[in-house]
């Protein structure tokens, strides 16, 4: 993996944890494998997003490990922006340039294809990238337990996918934010640029709209891997 080039700034801490600000510290020094130490820390929740929101006409192509590594391709050259003064916490600002990273190859593979099936209602364009109803029905249904489950499961995940693109389009993307790649209020806040306390009205709105969807399909239980 490459190394960050030379780079001099005020490192910021907000939102960071002791030992995240720590390894920051240890990066801005160059000390060899800082940076992957420090990108290891947070890779798995950076994987999460990547497989919601990369498109999945790309991924025979492009895997969440081969994503990940072009992300941290584009940190080690970019490491200096943050370090610079970004003001958001460091996870946040991974998961910017990790959105970046998928843009740039749905862009480049699809082209104007990039935009989205027109069955697939996307989510809220606040956040970045996009992730659609598809992803949240497959991600919701897991794996059916047997060949056998193929139609059912086929069946409910339209249902799902109807479903959730009835939902407000923010509140299905605070859900996204919040209950799939698992960030907390005060980051969904951030990325969204909302005030907190209305991200978490419309997460817990969200969330009891989602109970509701799932208790309407009947057999959703049966269908999902226990």
């Amino acid at each position: 993996m490459p190394r960050p080039s030379a780079y001099h700034g005020i490192m910021p801490s907000y939102g960071n944890s002791s030992s995240t600000n720590h390894l920051l510290v240890r990066v801005q020094g160059m000390e060899p494998k800082a940076l992957e130490s420090l990108f290891a820390r947070h890779q798995e929740r950076l994987r999460r997003m990547i497989r919601l929101r990369l498109d999945r006409r790309l991924r025979d192509k492009f895997d969440s490990t081969k994503v990940l590594q072009l992300v941290f391709e584009q940190v080690s050259q970019r490491i200096g922006e943050y370090l610079g003064g970004q003001g958001l916490p460091f996870f946040l600002w991974l998961r910017q340039v990790a959105g970046q990273c998928v843009m740039t190859l749905q862009e480049k593979h699809l082209g104007d294809r990039a935009g989205g099936i027109p069955a697939e209602i996307s989510l809220y364009r606040g956040a970045l990238p996009e992730v659609n109803s598809v992803a949240l029905a497959a991600q919701l249904l897991g794996q059916a337990t047997s060949a056998t489950h193929a139609a059912t499961r086929a069946d409910m995940q339209i249902r799902l996918q109807d479903a959730l693109n009835s939902m407000d389009p923010l509140d299905r993307e605070i859900l996204t934010l919040c209950h799939f790649e698992d960030l907390k209020n005060a980051e969904a806040a951030l990325v969204l640029k909302m005030d907190p306390a209305e991200t978490s009205r419309r997460y817990i709105r969200a969330i009891k709209r989602l109970k509701e969807i799932l208790s309407s399909i009947p057999g959703f239980a049966a269908g999902r891997r226990s």
